[in-house]
Parts: C-alpha cells; structure tokens; sequence
C-alpha cells in the first residue's frame, strides 16, 4: 500500500528553515507518494539512485545519478518514485537569508539558482561528480554532522557548505557542470504558469487566461491540474499568499501587501493567508 509523505519533513509544517542550512542523507526502501508542495527556502538535491522523475512548476525531470535537482523557494514540485529500488537522495535546505548574507558584488552564491531559471531547466549534470572534490566535500559534510561533539564542528560544518556553495557555483560558470535540457513538458502550461507569475498582481480570471492563450477553459483547467497538482484558482492564491508574506516580512503593513500582492479585499485575503500559513497576516505583520 502507497504511503502519502511531505518531502520537506517537519518543515513543510511549519514553513521555515530554523538554521543556514540542513541536510539530509535519506534512503527510502518502501514505495512513497508525494504530494505536490513549496518550500519558502532553497532545496537542493543530489540524486544518488532509484528509478524517479521529478517534477518542478510543471517541468518533468529524469533523474539520472548525481543528477543535482536546483529547487528555487516557493516553487511547486514534487518527485514521482518507481517501486522496483529504493529511492536515495542528498537534500539540502538552504534559507534564503543565508544566501542574501553571502552576496557581494564580487559573488552571489545564489548564482546556480538564477542560472536555473535562466537556462529553462532546474536539473544540474555534473557527469564525473564521483570523481570530484564536489562529492568528497558532501561526505565530509554528512561525516562532520556525526561527529558534532567535536571541536568547532559546527564552524567546520558552515567553512564545508561554503565550499560546497562555491563549487556548485563555479561548475554553473565554467561548464563543469551542464543543465539538463530533455525535459518533458507542456508548452502551453509552461507559458500560462509564466504568466501568472509575471502578471500575479494583476486582475486575472480563468475566462481571461483561457482566452489569452487561445484554449478551452475546461481543458486549461484539466491539463493544468495534471502538470501542477493545483487548481489554476489554488495556484495562483498560494503565489500570492507567498508574495504577500514576502512583502509582510520586507516591512510592508498587512493592508498595503493585500492590495499589493493582487487580492481585491482584505477578508478573501486573511482567509486565505490564515488558511496557508496558520497565522493571520497581521500577527505575521507584528512578528516582523
């Protein structure tokens, strides 16, 4: 029987990463369904075996081993498992906060997340990663969080993802490391999830979106279920929920990120945050 799981553990629960960055060495013998989900950090995953296809804001992916999966917060995503062998991955969390506290003029260790989206592809191929300090540096990470009663192991920890951060980076810019390009997806539901994310604060109906790209409503509606997992209604609430947190959390007052981030009433919109979120916006507003 097919087990329903988060991959994003107790923090998917709670929506946020309490430290710079976690990782997780994880092997899944059992079959398991995901459900679609975000994430309001970074993940990355190193895919070490297993039969799976991973699917990110409608793009699917055919993960080959030490297949790096670059997963850009608040992006919808969820990995399709094959039972036939176990499932074993590398997962790192990285707050976005963590990112911003590294980036300098000279550098921004968000690099292979913006060359992600640039390049149309969320997967990063490093072929001769075995062979690689890349992966030496991912061991002595894993090893270095078991021996955590060590001295300075928790700054070992911080210098080792550095290095990690600085080398995925430097694969992106010297061609070490190439993006994966054969990926299957929907041309029409990748260009409407576009949309709705260049034109979120906009007013924006199904009749209107249907009309825009010459479909059927009812068939935009199906496929786009299939591709995403949510309705287009659901889709477009939670990236306006997430955009308004993000305003909340930038100073902005709860009133002023309702309109600012494309609802046309405050009570649809504290419904809607509470029910997403778990705290009304302006009890996130006095957080802040």
């Amino acid at each position: 029987m097919k087990k329903e799981y988060s991959d994003s553990g107790s923090y998917e629960k709670m929506g946020y990463l309490y430290d710079d960055f976690k990782m997780f060495h994880i092997k899944d013998i059992e079959e398991r369904t995901y459900s679609y989900h975000y994430h309001d950090f970074y993940k990355l995953l190193i895919f070490l075996r297993g039969n799976v296809t991973y699917s990110i804001e409608g793009k699917s992916y055919k993960l080959k081993p030490f297949d790096m999966v670059l997963v850009n917060k608040e992006a919808i995503h969820r990995p399709e498992v094959s039972a036939r062998e176990p499932y074993e991955r590398v997962v790192f969390y990285i707050a976005g906060e963590y990112l911003d506290k590294h980036k300098t003029p000279e550098y921004d260790l968000e690099y292979c997340f913006l060359k992600a989206k640039e390049e149309g592809s969320d997967v990063l191929r490093f072929p001769a990663m075995v062979n690689t300090r890349l992966l030496s540096v991912i061991e002595e990470i894993e090893n270095n969080g078991r021996e955590n009663s060590r001295y300075a192991a928790k700054l070992y920890a911080n210098v080792l993802f550095m290095e990690f951060m600085i080398l995925v980076n430097r694969g992106c810019m010297d061609g070490t490391g190439t993006f994966d390009h054969a990926v299957v997806y929907n041309q029409k539901m990748v260009d409407i999830i576009r949309y709705v994310g260049e034109h979120l604060t906009e007013d924006m109906s199904i009749e209107e979106l249907a009309s825009h790209f010459y479909i059927s409503k009812y068939h935009m509606m199906r496929q786009f279920k299939e591709e995403t997992g949510y309705s287009i209604h659901q889709y477009i609430t939670e990236k306006r929920v997430l955009l308004a947190k993000n305003l909340i959390a930038a100073g902005m007052s709860a009133t002023q990120a309702c309109y600012e981030s494309g609802f046309k009433d405050y009570s649809t919109f504290s419904r809607a945050y509470k029910r997403r979120l778990a705290k009304s916006p302006s009890e996130r507003a006095e957080e802040e």
